[in-house]
């Protein structure tokens, strides 16, 4: 936005806008599927917004170079409003541990309320974790093939029952409730190294 608002014949045009939009979003994403999408749309969404208030601060700030300064204040004012969300966010965070193999792995998942993925014997719900997370602590036996269905398409993962999976709060722990475990070899986008069912909701508060 600034160095439009600097170079205004050069960089405002539509198509270098979307351009430059395009390689940020893949810069982000790291790859190019529905996440390069979302993300796209995302800072579209937060460019439109942020032009629109770099037009009602301009026509306000009569200083030298006031193009410049609304567009910063304008992208100042969108950062801040992202960074309203970190707390609703983080609020579905959760630390969790679990035992598998005879070891004890630790880390942060996401609470998912669209993961109603089910293993099908017994109808538990089903935690989704990276394959990198778990390394060295899988199963030799005991997996369960999970065929689900998605906005993306279908597909199949494998599953696994672990010792035990608990939500850590601080020095407490508790025990989350009964799932099964399956593993996806594709990294998953944020801080969150697995999807957990919103079972886990209830649990974490």
């Amino acid at each position: 936005a600034i160095l439009a608002a600097a170079f205004p014949y050069r960089l405002s045009s539509a198509p270098v806008q979307l351009a430059l939009l395009a390689l940020v979003s893949w810069m982000i994403a790291g790859r190019i599927d529905h996440m390069l999408l979302r993300v796209f749309m995302l800072l579209v969404s937060c460019a439109v917004a942020s032009g629109g208030m770099s037009l009602l601060l301009c026509n306000a700030i009569r200083w030298p170079y006031r193009g410049m300064v609304s567009s910063a204040l304008g992208s100042l004012l969108i950062s801040l409003l992202l960074a309203c969300r970190h707390p609703l966010r983080d609020g579905w965070l959760v630390n969790l541990s679990i035992h598998t193999g005879g070891r004890r792995i630790r880390f942060p998942a996401l609470i998912d309320t669209g993961n109603r993925v089910r293993e099908p014997l017994s109808g538990k719900p089903v935690l989704i974790v990276e394959a990198a997370t778990l390394r060295g602590a899988l199963p030799t036996h005991g997996w369960r093939t999970l065929r689900f269905e998605s906005i993306g398409g279908n597909g199949q993962l494998e599953c696994f029952r672990p010792d035990g999976i608990w939500i850590e709060k601080g020095h407490r722990r508790q025990r989350a409730p009964d799932a099964w475990i399956a593993v996806t070899p594709e990294p998953l986008p944020g801080a969150a190294r697995a999807l957990a069912p919103c079972e886990f909701a209830v649990y974490s508060t």
